[in-house]
């Protein structure tokens, strides 16, 4: 507490919300710069994510031929999980105000990591670099991406995030084709180097552009329980942890999808990029929309229309439907990776503790990153060659990703109840 005092009275408290008030701003120059920044950590992390489909192709078919589509989805898995799973811990330095060492760290591992998988020949070899050493690189570099941009932003902060977020959209589109032409012009070790010194020209623009805005701090715990006893809070982090564990089945397994219904290998291919394409308009028009009416209230429509497009995937058997229902699930599910961090910085009174809880939060949402897609290659069972022996193959794959969003759902629409009941006009 703070105080203040005027002639001939007492020192006046100010509440913590007012004091933490006067560190809210919308834009500016350094503003800017920050979405810049993350912008590029997006793409560098989430983006990442969102290609892995291409190696998980090139993995199954010719690179890795000994393991098995479930197996080498876990590379990808684990990846994403310790992007997330690290949260807690770059939470926590970023409330102490570390971050040129997360930056510096992050960029490390992840460079580092994409080097030694340039090197590798063996499945256990791929797991270990790709798998692991990005993946804590992407979790140093991933909760600061979305943790920055609430700190110099109020009004315009969905949007701010969104537009920060095209960055993984935009990767999923350029990383995905550079590597596929590459891998056949200069073989995969010279491919994915080519990938790595990309990525490391763009992480010194990040060292070089991004500031973390004074603020006032407190000593915390790694894990602070009290956040525990927040139901609104804990309510969305259920939701955000149902949602990663389904959101990115189809940009994993697409691609093998259509090539079981004898799509041709481009189009196949092209598909991933089609469905990145839409979502890198999804991350805006949503972001845009929940600066007014808010991201819970986005995000539950945005959610039940993925689970419905997820459980009509097991019908489309033909070009002309997978291009449409793919252009669809990208469109709609786009906001769904950009909205959530400036919903928790919405249910967040304290931007002192914002870090700790947007890095508890992305920790707990780790475990559905672990066990999502390798589910998902779990439930495929092969039964034949036609259409429709294909259609049953993938049905349990499409069918738990549907249960899984739509679980979502449900736990977003407890989020708005436990904070504002059902009244109209609340937002988060």
């Amino acid at each position: 507490m703070t105080t203040e005092k005027r002639d001939g009275e007492a020192p006046a408290a100010v509440p913590d919300e007012q004091r933490e008030a006067e560190y809210s701003m919308d834009g500016g120059l350094q503003a800017w710069l920050q979405v810049l920044g993350s912008w590029i950590l997006f793409a560098n992390t989430w983006g990442l994510t969102n290609s892995f489909g291409v190696f998980e192709t090139f993995y199954t078919d010719t690179y890795l031929t000994t393991s098995t589509p479930s197996a080498i989805s876990w590379i990808g898995s684990i990846q994403l999980f310790l992007t997330m799973l690290v949260g807690v811990f770059a939470g926590w330095f970023l409330d102490a105000g570390h971050l040129q060492i997360l930056l510096l760290l992050g960029g490390f591992f992840e460079i580092f990591g994409m080097f030694m998988t340039s090197l590798s020949t063996t499945y256990w070899q791929v797991l270990l670099a790709q798998g692991i050493c990005v993946g804590l690189g992407s979790g140093l570099l991933g909760l600061t991406s979305v943790a920055i941009i609430p700190l110099y932003f109020s009004k315009k902060r969905m949007i701010a995030t969104g537009i920060a977020a095209t960055g993984s959209s935009l990767a999923g589109i350029i990383y995905p084709i550079m590597l596929r032409r590459l891998f056949v012009q200069i073989g995969f070790p010279w491919a994915v180097r080519a990938l790595t010194l990309l990525m490391l020209g763009c992480l010194i623009i990040c060292c070089a552009v991004m500031r973390l805005r004074p603020r006032p701090r407190r000593p915390t715990a790694l894990i602070e329980t009290k956040h525990f006893h927040d139901l609104p809070y804990m309510a969305f982090v259920a939701a955000f942890t149902l949602m990663i564990a389904s959101v990115y089945v189809p940009f994993f397994y697409i691609q093998k999808y259509a090539l079981q219904l004898n799509i041709s290998d481009d189009m196949a291919f092209y598909l991933l990029g089609m469905m990145n394409a839409t979502s890198l308009i999804g991350r805006i028009g949503p972001n845009i929309l929940a600066d007014r009416f808010g991201g819970v209230n986005i995000m539950v429509p945005a959610c039940f229309l993925s689970a419905v497009i997820l459980f009509m995937w097991r019908f489309v058997h033909d070009l002309p439907g997978l291009i449409v229902i793919s252009l669809l699930y990208g469109l709609v599910s786009g906001g769904m990776v950009s909205l959530p961090p400036a919903i928790i910085a919405n249910l967040t009174s304290k931007q002192s503790e914002l870090g700790g809880r947007m890095g508890l939060a992305y920790t707990i949402a780790a475990f559905g990153a672990l066990i999502g897609n390798p589910i998902a290659g779990a439930c495929l069972r092969p039964s034949g060659t036609d259409v429709h022996h294909v259609q049953s193959e993938f049905q349990g794959t499409w069918i738990f990703a549907g249960t899984f969003m739509l679980l979502s759902t449900a736990c977003l629409v407890m989020t708005r109840y436990l904070q504002f009941g059902f009244a109209r006009g609340s937002k988060i």
